[in-house]
């Protein structure tokens, strides 16, 4: 068996130098290469080439004569610890709730706002700096045969192009395992490099200094003391630094002193090649505390991997990130297109043709970037960006809790990234310790909670005095069910079980205490309660958002009370709550059928007031939980069905990718897919003039996440106690092959299909026990070449034992 593994990772180690081949091509070639490519640099910033270790990002423009690479730390942010929340919580809540008992929804929604948190928004994610790389030698006018790419297979981005005769070629990567951003420039003449290299910021703190050799910046964050801060100005106590080391072949390399915007530069001339290695760190410890020291771990960063040269840290890179992004393969067929730059393919689809190619590195896309921004160790994606090159950010840059992080994660277990989870459980975990002060202080209730938006200070209190989002206290107990749903697709797993357990019993307990019995109906209900980010009509005519029990807060809670009871049942824990939060479970108020055949998003069948409104909220029970699914409830099917009609085709964004999802496990191909076209060019739900154009978008980022989730849920779905392979296949991809999906339940999937239906797959066992599999082509399984005994449920659903190791082929009949 050892023999066997070094076998595996000496064949592996082979491949390193193809890869190496391959990102360095003028034009990426091969069948399958996962590859976008530019024929000129980027104009403004989102233009650019994204890259990040997990924790420390860049975004790549390729400029030829004057580089201005952006790099930015994620937990660089304004302000420091705070306490957000108001003491008078518990008053206002009682007020609250009296003005829903009397069903006067317009005081309530008033009162409600003054639990906001103080000040009121969440603190901003800011830039730390810029590498500013001057080449000399040419000019811009010399620059001919220009090429920049971003390889998704490898993780590293390109720029080649020849100036007088010359070649020059630039390397970067963003290395996990070293968190430094290594660039790597070279010349197919010798000494033929010649630059300038500096640090400068947009903080005004910034400066530099010169130890060995290395520049040195660093400085503070930039307090908000305008707007909605003026009066409650949090003092910005953060601190960071970072660091550019210039390793030369040959030629000279000198300090030039007040060179740099910051101050300081480093002039290289006449050498063969160029490595620089840049840092960054800030002294952010966790939600309460600044603590850490970022000269000590910049320091350690760059003296780690300045230790290896740029082929081993290469190499490094390589080993850690092929293998997370290899583990889940797409093809589509009809990859002719790749001959063509990616704008001018982006241009192509706008116009109307067909490239299933641009389809399956889209899907690749989404996992590059979790890959890119969410690492174990580092904090979860932030759904905002962490890429950035402005003071402002999109909504401050915060963790968005009432859709976007959680679409951030969907395609995680699904597309083989479960190794991703750990930043979500890390963030979660930060986000309970500070959300049980909020419990206490706000609502005057055990446990923990967290409303819809939070920064790196994790301010869980309601935030932005938005009457449609601000006091909703659900966004914790949502992230649970995607933890939870981790645990789905790894069922043995019970250290991980026991990891996340007094993450859910805290939940669970807030919960517990915040629900009270409405007197009409008898139900369990919270209150105050918002749709998040809807609102509606009183009888009276007014407009509201503030009432008890609406569709979403039930359906959140119906998931998370049964996911809590499961893990109390496997881990053999608190049988006292268990009972509590079983009982519980039955008094939450129903889904319900409003006067449209819509399933109804409050608890009353209340008008609406934006009937095309972005948010699908009330559908939650249908995706990404199963409550709602074709099968078990077919009447509540159809209602999902209705609402999605009526909200019409809002499509971009992660609203449109929810959308994709929704139709996959309603088994409609062709609505799911017309969204899905119509988001490879446009995504953005919120564009903006910076906005790029010409390169696939990723604003918001979980728009695309969204994206390869569902087309991950229209080529398989895991929900219901069943696989259902090829559930929603639209005709535009009549050939084609799926590598490397995982099921809830522990299985690992490959799926091919030719002429609009399936031909074969495998199904690969981690875990004994009963598999039920849905499939409208007519199959045989086999193990080891034989065919075994399976029972049909019904015309399309085969049921068969299954045990642990195995790998089991399905052959269409």
């Amino acid at each position: 068996m050892m023999l066997k593994f070094n076998l595996l990772i000496v064949i592996f180690l082979m491949q390193l130098p193809l890869l190496a081949q391959q990102s360095t091509q003028t034009k990426p070639a091969g069948k399958a290469a996962m590859c976008w490519w530019y024929n000129k640099p980027a104009e403004k910033y989102w233009e650019g080439v994204p890259i990040a270790t997990g924790r420390f990002a860049a975004m790549i423009g390729g400029k030829t004569v004057h580089e201005d690479i952006v790099f930015n730390d994620e937990t660089l942010w304004s302000g420091s610890p705070y306490n957000p929340n108001n003491p008078e919580g518990p008053k206002i809540l009682e007020t609250t709730r009296k003005y829903v008992r009397e069903k006067d929804y317009v005081k309530a929604t008033a009162e409600a706002l003054k639990l906001n948190s103080t000040p009121m928004s969440v603190q901003h994610y800011q830039p730390m700096g810029i590498l500013n790389i001057a080449f000399g030698g040419y000019n811009e006018t010399d620059v001919k045969q220009y090429t920049r790419r971003l390889s998704m297979d490898s993780a590293i981005a390109a720029v080649e192009y020849t100036a007088k005769g010359i070649t020059y070629r630039r390397e970067i990567f963003a290395s996990y395992p070293d968190q430094v951003i290594a660039i790597k420039l070279t010349a197919n003449k010798k000494g033929s490099i010649n630059i300038t290299a500096a640090l400068s910021s947009l903080q005004a703190s910034a400066f530099t200094t010169i130890e060995n050799g290395d520049i040195i910046m660093q400085g503070g964050t930039t307090e908000l003391s305008t707007g909605r801060y003026v009066g409650t100005v949090i003092p910005s106590i953060m601190k960071w630094q970072a660091r550019l080391k210039v390793i030369i072949k040959s030629g000279t390399a000198s300090l030039q002193k007040n060179g740099g915007t910051t101050g300081h530069s480093i002039v290289v001339t006449n050498a063969d090649n160029v490595t620089l290695l840049l840092s960054g760190a800030t002294n952010w410890q966790n939600w309460s505390s600044v603590n850490a020291d970022e000269k000590k771990r910049c320091n350690n960063y760059l003296l780690k991997a300045s230790r290896y040269s740029y082929a081993q840290l290469r190499s490094r890179h390589l080993a850690d990130y092929v293998p997370l992004f290899a583990a889940c393969t797409l093809e589509l067929g009809a990859n002719e297109m790749n001959s063509f730059s990616t704008t001018d393919r982006i241009e192509k689809l706008r116009g109307g043709t067909s490239d299933n190619l641009f389809v399956a590195q889209y899907f690749q896309y989404g996992r590059y970037l979790m890959l890119a921004g969410s690492r174990e160790g580092t904090l979860a994606f932030n759904n905002h960006n962490i890429w950035l090159n402005n003071m402002e950010g999109r909504w401050q840059g915060r963790w968005t809790l009432n859709i976007n992080i959680q679409e951030c994660f969907w395609p995680v277990e699904s597309t083989n990234m479960s190794k991703l989870n750990e930043s979500l459980v890390y963030f979660t975990e930060q986000l309970a310790a500070a959300g049980k002060r909020t419990a206490k202080e706000l609502y005057g209730c055990r446990g923990w909670v967290a409303h819809h938006g939070t920064d790196i200070w994790f301010n869980t209190a309601p935030t932005d005095k938005n009457p449609k989002a601000t006091v909703w206290p659900l966004g914790g107990a949502w992230i649970l069910q995607q933890l939870f749903d981790h645990y789905q697709y790894n069922p043995g797993n019970k250290v991980y079980l026991n990891k996340i357990y007094p993450l859910l019993k805290g939940s669970v307990d807030f919960f517990l205490d915040f629900l009270v019995t409405d007197s009409l109906t008898g139900y369990l209900v919270t209150c105050p309660s918002t749709t998040p980010e809807n609102n509606f009509y009183t009888d009276n005519g007014e407009i509201a958002t503030t009432t008890m029990a609406t569709s979403m807060d039930n359906q959140i809670l119906r998931n998370l009370f049964r996911n809590y009871v499961k893990a109390a049942a496997v881990l053999n824990k608190d049988a006292d709550v268990k009972k509590k939060v079983e009982k519980a479970l039955q008094k939450l108020p129903p889904h319900q059928i409003g006067k449209y055949g819509q399933l109804q998003e409050w608890l009353y069948d209340f008008k609406e007031v934006e009937q095309g409104h972005r948010h699908i909220s009330h559908l939650f029970a249908a995706f990404p939980d199963d409550d709602i699914t074709l099968r078990k409830t077919p009447e509540l099917a159809q209602a999902v069905r209705v609402v999605l009609q009526r909200r019409g085709n809002i499509n971009k964004g992660w609203s449109g990718a929810w959308k994709i999802n929704q139709h996959a496990r309603l088994e409609e191909p062709e609505p799911a897919y017309n969204i899905l076209t119509s988001m490879l060019t446009e995504i953005s739900l919120h564009p903006r003039e910076e906005d790029s154009k010409i390169t696939p978008s990723f604003e918001g980022n979980q728009g695309i996440q969204g994206i390869t989730a569902g087309i991950t849920e229209m080529l398989m779905q895991s929900h219901s106690n069943e696989i259902y392979l090829l559930p929603a296949l639209p005709k535009a991809w009549p050939t084609g092959s799926i590598k490397g999906l995982r099921a809830r339940g522990g299985y690992g999937i490959d799926i091919f299909w030719s002429d609009g239906k399936l031909t074969a797959a495998t199904l690969k066992v981690s875990l004994p026990g009963k598999c039920n599999l849905r499939s409208k082509t007519p199959l045989k399984i086999m193990l080891k070449g034989k065919e075994i005994k399976a029972e049909k449920l019904d015309n399309d659903t085969y049921t068969f034992n299954v045990t642990s190791g195995n790998i089991y082929q399905l052959a269409a009949l």
